[in-house]
């Protein structure tokens, strides 16, 4: 730094400060590749290389890493771009415009082509890529993962459930990569894969059956969308069709002909997968109804672009988007492909609280709910008729009575949270800083400016024009997101999938792929993996397979020793990360581990008891529906667990369950006491430690230690472990040695190794 700073640097070139390597055009931000001083550090030229040979320590693996990064994430120089103006991307200036640093974004640009050789497979193209990657850093992978944390981690995976002690001997026998993607392939085939995905989704659409605010209120049969989600990642349902149903499934069956009474099937699921739309928070008392209305659309606006674009579009409803270039009017226009959905609440008039719109469909064929509605207005009408009639004024109280009950009475069909087409759809304006009393032009349906024709160098079919279908507007958004040139939903959903197996994403903001978000690691392997998705047919199941069976999934989690390694934060996917499972997990666990576990795999959510004490804090108001199950029906998995925003069971709250309010595109776990509180204290953990001793009280000390770790740890205790276990049962004291062991298992519960995954 010496040579190039001060009064006098070295061929005019002072690094100092930001003023020094613009004015010399050494550093282009974002792009360490392109830039001259990562080149120079990395001495990939000699005539170039920094410091010259022979004049000054060259810089360590890890330094050049360190740069690389900096550089990849803006070269921000904290002393000009501190507390002052932000550490992040540049404003956009104030006249919205498309400028080439705008279609130039990496986000934007079509799918690479990776090239191939001969007899590779796609898991080899994996490897090669990361190999690549680290080696230009000097850096070596970890060594394969043994059997057993290989079969553990793959299970908990994909499962979100521990293997057996079998599982895992089985395959330390013959650890042969053909044994490994039978593994793979069983585990796909198993409904436990989509009750283990079908959660993944949840969280980033934040699914929950109430509706928050004070009253928390219940989405009626929230849960048929839960289950559409579950069955949809089962049956490898296309991700286009995946997506397409949620956007819409009451157009798309109009336009494919399907009828219920010939099509039952996929028509229902096509209604339930418009739930989509029906999940947000919903105030049933707001100071204005025309405004939660605009934030409940801003609300689904949000999520669309989270979870299926891995966008910030709703950034832009107050004003145009500081950073990325999608302007107000985009918003407004793109908003406009949802006018036609019913509101989920009624239009409020004067005080108090308002009703719920039409946010159910019956499952039933129309003819049917026709028939029973004539049939219930005929009987209406006949005691309305009797009533007139009748001067007994008992008589006229009881009929007053059956008359109420008919209007209140609901067909005998079953019903999903859906939504309705309004009778003519909502007329959308720019509105001025986002306020609804303020409305400007009327927009029509369209999608962003950038992605009209001619602005990039690729464009998708739907966007060849600001227009799109009037008859379908949702349909049209859906086909414009699914489309194959549409390079952001094949990366967004990539992205995830990755970041669940490897515990970070190749870009690590899994919602946010705009300029306030960071670069992909690989982008080269990303587009790959995007490319085989559509390749596929947008086969998910095809996807796991490609990445489950490469060396790179299969690395081991262990640390570096070398502080100085040149990947120290595992950017480049080196190794596994040690991860912490997630809430869900560690219940189903623990109910598996005794044996309780139902084979529940669809229907109404079960309502799980909670402690007193959590029930006194809560708002009474919302407890009007807290009514739980029969015992029998709670140790369900997890996912069947009744989701209220306002009141979750402590265990899993405890352990970072997901925020239910809002997208959320990656959990953020913690590591805190209350966790190993609960799993001592908890009543439930208590049971279920004690169902499990039980399950071993005829063995002898040995075996039955033996048994205990190999449930729980899919392995056999230590010599240190077993001198452990009959120490404790050693201990004097009043305790009862079977409580001990109910100890003993409390402990195996709360022990690290059944909380993290290798």
């Amino acid at each position: 730094m010496s040579c190039h700073s001060g009064g006098d640097p070295e061929g005019n070139l002072s690094l100092a400060s930001r003023t020094g390597w613009d004015s010399a055009g050494v550093i282009q931000p974002g792009a360490p590749n392109e830039s001259l001083l990562y080149r120079a550090i990395r001495r990939d030229n000699e005539e170039i290389a920094m410091p010259p040979t022979g004049k000054g320590k060259q810089l360590s693996p890890r330094q050049i890493a360190d740069i690389e990064r900096w550089i990849r994430d803006g070269a921000f120089d904290p002393r000009q771009d501190g507390p002052a103006t932000g550490v992040g991307p540049k404003k956009r200036n104030r006249i919205f415009e498309i400028t080439d640093d705008d279609k130039n974004h990496w986000a934007f640009q079509p799918l690479a082509r990776v090239p191939t050789r001969a007899g590779e497979t796609d898991s080899e193209i994996i490897d090669r890529l990361v190999m690549q990657k680290l080696g230009s850093l000097g850096a070596t992978p970890n060594a394969l993962a043994s059997p057993r944390e290989l079969v553990r981690r793959i299970y908990l995976d994909l499962w979100g459930l521990p293997p057996s002690y079998d599982d895992v001997v089985r395959f330390a026998n013959d650890p042969s990569d053909h044994n490994w993607g039978q593994i793979v392939d069983k585990l796909l085939d198993s409904p436990h894969y989509g009750e283990r995905w079908g959660r993944h989704w949840l969280d980033w659409v934040r699914y929950a059956e109430t509706n928050g605010y004070e009253r928390d209120g219940p989405k009626p049969n929230a849960w048929r969308y839960r289950d559409y989600v579950i069955g949809a990642l089962n049956e490898d349902k296309p991700y286009g069709r995946f997506l397409t149903e949620q956007l819409a499934g009451d157009e798309l069956i109009e336009l494919e002909g399907l009828s219920l009474e010939n099509h039952f099937d996929r028509w229902r699921d096509a209604i339930a997968a418009t739930g989509f739309y029906r999940l947000h928070v919903w105030d049933d008392e707001p100071d204005s109804s025309e405004a939660a209305e605009m934030d409940d659309l801003d609300d689904i606006m949000v999520t669309i672009g989270a979870s299926m674009l891995s966008l910030t579009i709703g950034c832009a409803r107050c004003h145009d988007h500081k950073y990325d270039p999608i302007s107000q009017r985009d918003y407004y226009s793109f908003l406009a492909h949802l006018s036609d959905i019913d509101p989920y609440g009624q239009l409020k008039k004067g005080g108090g609280g308002r009703g719920t719109g039409r946010i159910e469909r019956w499952l039933a064929p129309e003819s049917q709910i026709q028939t029973w509605e004539q049939d219930r207005a005929a009987r209406r009408s006949d005691l309305e008729q009797e009533l007139a009639q009748s001067t007994d004024e008992k008589k006229q109280k009881e009929l007053r009575e059956s008359i109420k009950a008919c209007n209140n009475e609901k067909p005998p069909f079953e019903a999903a949270l859906a939504i309705h087409k309004r009778k003519q759809p909502k007329t959308i304006h720019v509105l001025f800083r986002g306020d609804w009393k303020e409305p400007r032009d009327t927009v029509s349906p369209a999608f962003p400016i950038l992605f009209q024709k001619n602005l990039l160098s690729h464009t998708t079919t739907a966007a060849t024009d600001r227009s799109t279908s009037e008859d379908r507007p949702r349909l049209a958004l859906a086909r414009w997101i699914i489309d194959s040139q549409n390079p952001l939903t094949y990366r967004s959903i990539v992205n995830r999938v990755w970041q669940q197996h490897f515990g970070q994403g190749i870009v690590a903001s899994p919602d946010d792929f705009g300029a306030t978000g960071t670069q992909p690691s690989h982008s080269e392997l990303l587009d790959f993996l995007a490319s085989r998705l559509i390749a596929s047919g947008g086969s998910l199941k095809e996807l796991h397979r490609i990445i489950l069976n490469s060396d790179t999934y299969r690395r081991s989690s262990q640390m570096p020793t070398d502080p100085s390694h040149p990947d120290l934060e595992n950017r480049l996917f080196g190794r596994q990360i040690l991860r912490r499972v997630d809430a869900e997990v560690i219940r189903d666990s623990i109910l598996w581990y005794t044996r309780s576990l139902t084979d529940k795999k669809d229907g109404p959510s079960v309502t799980p008891n909670i402690s007193k004490e959590v029930l006194d804090a809560a708002n009474p108001a919302t407890l009007a529906a807290w009514k739980p199950s029969a015992p029998e029906d709670q140790n369900c998995r997890s996912v069947f667990l009744l989701v209220k925003r306002s009141l979750k069971l402590p265990l899993l709250e405890a352990f970072d369950f997901a925020n239910s309010h809002s997208p959320t595109m990656k959990r953020l776990p913690t590591i805190t006491a209350p966790q190993s509180l609960v799993l001592l204290n908890d009543l439930w953990i208590r049971e279920q430690a004690k169902k499990l001793i039980v399950d071993t009280n005829s063995l002898e000390t040995t075996d039955r230690t033996r048994k205990l770790w190999r449930t729980v740890f899919q392995r056999d205790p230590t010599s240190d472990e077993s001198e452990w276990v009959n120490s404790f049962l050693r201990e004097t004291g009043p305790t009862h040695e079977q409580d001990r062991w109910i100890s003993i298992a409390r402990a195996l519960f709360n022990s690290n190794e059944a909380l993290f995954v290798d």
